[in-house]
């Protein structure tokens, strides 16, 4: 399958449309998406830095983390037959939010302006719904759950990775 065509079934989850769980199964996607993350998640590091080598360390650590995080979420729940499928969708999401992302830091580089502060506050929210939908989704969980796992999510994939960062 054509990875727009995988895109465009991916894509209604950025707008709570669709079930990782029913969406197709494609190593190549897969590995194409976590690419595009990790590009976009340099990038932006890379801006919040001023080394390179940090910002790819803690990058990695954070990719790292979030690939334990769903297998071993998965696995406790007994869903770990769906990894790509929900390892690729929480990935399209945040490549999707990143092309927003991206031009917001941009402008709050440049302009400090209250409204980039909102908008990439919006960004992060919407995210955040986003990661916590899709684990309800995968893990047929209630939406409390969803949103305590979300928390947990980014706690220990970008803390994590952040304090990780500071060790080495």
């Amino acid at each position: 399958m054509l990875s727009t065509e995988l895109l465009t079934q991916y894509l209604p989850l950025c707008w709570f449309k669709q079930d990782p769980l029913k969406l197709t199964r494609s190593m190549s996607f897969f590995k194409t998406n976590l690419l595009i993350y990790f590009i976009v998640e340099y990038i932006t590091q890379a801006n919040m830095t001023d080394d390179p080598f940090e910002s790819f360390v803690e990058v990695s650590i954070q990719i790292l983390l979030t690939l334990f995080f769903i297998g071993f979420v998965l696995h406790l729940n007994k869903t770990l037959y769906a990894y790509i499928q929900v390892t690729s969708s929480i990935l399209v999401c945040a490549n999707i939010i990143s092309i927003f992302v991206i031009p917001v830091l941009v402008w709050l580089t440049v302009d400090e302006n209250i409204l980039s502060y909102y908008s990439l506050s919006l960004l992060f929210v919407w995210e955040f719904t986003v990661i916590s939908y899709i684990l309800r989704k995968a893990l047929t969980i209630n939406s409390t759950a969803g949103l305590a796992l979300s928390v947990v999510y980014f706690s220990i994939t970008y803390l994590g990775a952040f304090a990780l960062g500071q060790l080495v």
